[in-house]
């Protein structure tokens, strides 16, 4: 069954020369051959019936509405006066009984309305603004002889359809690194450095710190551990360590909010602890961002260090005796006490030379 189509347009305006006139008619006239030529459409116009005796024109118009499968409105100031109710009373009768029609199908259905209603624009400067009631309507506009882009809305074939068939994509996970996004460089260089950390310590007799002539001194202070914050971290955030523990968990978060930002991952874990307190896996996911933070930054490690050592106490958490390494390169020994500094400006003298 061809899919039907009703072509309702305004004839006259007085607002036209007979010059204009004549030419609009002759566009609608085309565009109306033009689709009817087209197999599957059946197309309606009054155009095609102006000398058919046997029809009440009164009637037949509201009757085609009825009757079509799509409706196209050609978009014109006369037309839409018809449709708002603005034109003179003695005028244009045939198309206000079309537009009241319409009316009625909205009143009725306004899916069905939507769907069957369709705007077209000639290229024969007759167009004008569409009503604001009408701004659900789709519209097209005709810019080839053959209104190529009308035919594809009335036979459903799209100018960009979807491609035919699905493919199979297998995409490789991301390789593993401590933040999303994070340059591979940058996960390396905190994978070693994990490494570095979890080494064990010097055997007993060997504590090293300061090298040999012109060597360079290495130490290593106290590593920040996803085990370690995570024990510390919990009992703080669920209130198990008191009042005491409560505000050293504020500080933290102060910290973390004010060193990466809220929106940064250290933040984000922090804010799921503290809608999970009690969650020991909260808590790890915590402990691992902040190791991976102390990792690449010093005074993150520093801040965080000092922290763990007045918050671990709070937790319950024993403090960590004998995990100060220190290290030194090449085979430089040292015998008797080690002495750990810091930040050393000036010279340094222990004691006399022995003869």
């Amino acid at each position: 069954m061809p899919h039907r189509v009703f072509i309702v347009w305004a004839h006259r305006d007085p607002r036209w020369s007979a010059g204009e006139q004549d030419r609009y008619r002759a566009a609608v006239l085309a565009f109306a051959r033009a689709l009817d030529r087209v197999d599957g459409l059946e197309v309606e116009i009054d155009l095609f019936h102006s000398e058919d005796r046997a029809i009440d024109f009164t009637r037949w118009g509201p009757d085609r509405i009825t009757w079509a499968d799509t409706v196209i409105m050609i978009s014109s100031a006369p037309l839409w006066d018809r449709w708002s109710g603005r034109n003179p009373p003695d005028e244009g009768a045939g198309a206000v009984r079309e537009c009241d029609a319409l009316h009625g199908l909205f009143d009725t259905n306004q899916a069905d309305f939507q769907s069957k209603v369709l705007i077209v624009e000639l290229p024969v400067g007759a167009h004008a603004p569409v009503p604001a009631d009408l701004s659900r309507v789709q519209r097209r506009t005709v810019d080839d002889p053959e209104a190529t882009l009308v035919l594809r809305w009335l036979l459903n074939q799209p100018r960009y359809p979807r491609p035919a068939g699905k493919v199979q994509v297998d995409l490789p996970p991301y390789p593993e690194a401590p933040f999303p996004g994070m340059p591979h460089r940058r996960a390396d260089h905190l994978a070693a450095e994990r490494a570095r950390r979890r080494q064990p310590p010097p055997g007993p007799g060997r504590q090293r710190l300061l090298s040999g002539a012109g060597e360079s001194l290495e130490v290593s202070m106290d590593p920040i551990t996803a085990g370690v914050v995570a024990a510390t971290v919990v009992p703080l955030a669920s209130g198990a360590a008191g009042e005491a523990g409560k505000q050293a968990w504020a500080s933290l978060s102060t910290f973390v909010r004010d060193r990466f930002g809220r929106d940064s991952g250290p933040c984000t874990a922090v804010r799921a602890l503290d809608e999970q307190p009690q969650s020991t896996a909260v808590g790890e996911v915590l402990g691992r961002v902040l190791e991976d933070a102390a990792a690449s930054d010093d005074r993150t490690a520093d801040w965080l260090r000092s922290w763990l050592d007045h918050a671990g106490p709070l937790a319950g958490r024993a403090p960590e005796t004998g995990a100060v390494h220190n290290t030194i390169a090449g085979s430089a020994q040292i015998q008797g006490a080690a002495i750990q500094a810091h930040t050393i400006h000036g010279p340094i003298t222990f004691g006399g030379v022995q003869s």
